[in-house]
């Protein structure tokens, strides 16, 4: 038996927190299935924390959102999409759209007009991010969403910020490129709308980034890279329990590849929780810039020196895994520690790598 525990009353308590810290609306990202802890259960906390707008990447997603009841609530779509399908998906949904082409205007322009409505939209402007969004430098054709487009109100305007866990220069040229176009539709007479610039990193590692609201996603979960202390709790954890516990002597080798020799007779507690179920499983590395590469290396450095090895907690005390985590199990060193079968065993998995197999329990 395993689940992945997902506690109500921290996810609430970061939600007050990050609406403290905002000082403005808060839109509150829940895509990726609410980045793996369930789309519907963290939306309906959020709601009753006081949270009036959620973002998705999927059409679909926001349908789905109304379907469940969230029907009082504004939903932004930030995918910018030239997809008639897709953009009539928003538009059904009574979403508001993200354009961040000429395309995906058109395209939004013309199924808003067949649908004998005008759909809302915020638009979306590439400053480094290199997905979606206009240029900084097609301000006539961003203008001309907001002019010349019948079937679409502009309510908003917004871009992503692509590093501010690491790079202030680099986010605060970002905000500023954001700024001079929306200065600049001012002075045309134009209302830009809601501005929206602070992800997760931005709004807890910068104060004055905020604008008009922020849009947080992974700052729920408490699992973000900002080196700032937030004083958010780290949401959820797997549940297992231990099956078998056994002794072995000095010298003897644990799992696959003989991955770990005793330096004595120890003691191991076998918990049935694997990287199948998304435990000890991350993101490929898939970025080889110079300094990826020697971050990378100091890492495997410090995996080699025992630096980097892996804990979990087995009836409240901690105890290291030993030897490389097994399709579905896991040894684990509870020499000197009080252990017996049943115990429960608690472990560390990104909900997003999380085996749809596991069950997801709010409590």
């Amino acid at each position: 038996m395993k689940k992945f525990v997902i506690e109500r009353d921290k996810l609430a308590e970061n939600s007050r927190r990050i609406q403290e810290r905002a000082g403005v609306p808060v839109i509150a990202v829940l895509k990726a299935d609410g980045y793996g802890f369930g789309m519907a259960q963290m939306a309906q906390v959020l709601a009753e924390t006081g949270i009036t707008m959620f973002a998705v990447t999927e059409p679909e997603d926001a349908v789905k959102l109304r379907e469940l009841g969230f029907t009082q609530q504004e939903i932004l779509v930030m995918r910018s999409t030239a997809m008639a399908d897709e953009a009539y998906q928003a538009v059904q949904a009574n979403a508001i759209a993200t354009v961040g082409s000429p395309e995906a205007a058109y395209c939004l322009n013309e199924v808003a007009e067949g649908c004998g409505t005008q759909a809302r939209a915020h638009v979306k402007i590439d400053t480094g991010m290199g997905r979606y969004g206009f240029l900084p430098d097609q301000y006539a054709e961003i203008k001309a969403v907001y002019t010349h487009c019948a079937g679409i109100q502009v309510t908003g305007i917004y871009t992503h910020f692509h590093s501010a866990f690491a790079d202030e220069a680099a986010t605060r040229a970002q905000y500023k490129q954001l700024c001079n176009i929306t200065e600049r539709l001012k002075a045309d007479g134009v209302d830009c709308g809601l501005r929206h610039a602070a992800n997760s990193s931005g709004l807890f590692c910068y104060d004055d980034l905020m604008l008009d609201a922020v849009r947080v996603g992974s700052a729920f979960t408490g699992r973000i890279p900002a080196k700032t202390p937030t004083g958010l709790n780290r949401l959820g954890y797997l549940e297992s329990r231990v099956i078998e516990l056994r002794t072995v002597p000095k010298g003897h080798t644990v799992g696959y590849g003989a991955g770990y020799v005793t330096k004595d007779a120890t003691r191991i507690a076998v918990v049935p929780v694997g990287y199948t179920d998304g435990f000890s499983v991350e993101k490929k590395k898939d970025l080889y810039r110079f300094r990826d590469v020697i971050r990378y290396i100091i890492g495997e450095i410090k995996n080699g020196l025992g630096k980097g090895a892996i804990y979990i907690t087995v009836n409240g005390q901690r105890a290291r895994v030993l030897g490389h985590v097994g399709l579905c199990h896991v040894s684990v060193d509870v020499t000197g520690l009080d252990v017996h079968n049943g115990d429960t065993a608690i472990l560390d998995v990104n909900p997003l790598y999380l085996s749809p197999l596991v069950p997801k329990e709010y409590v």
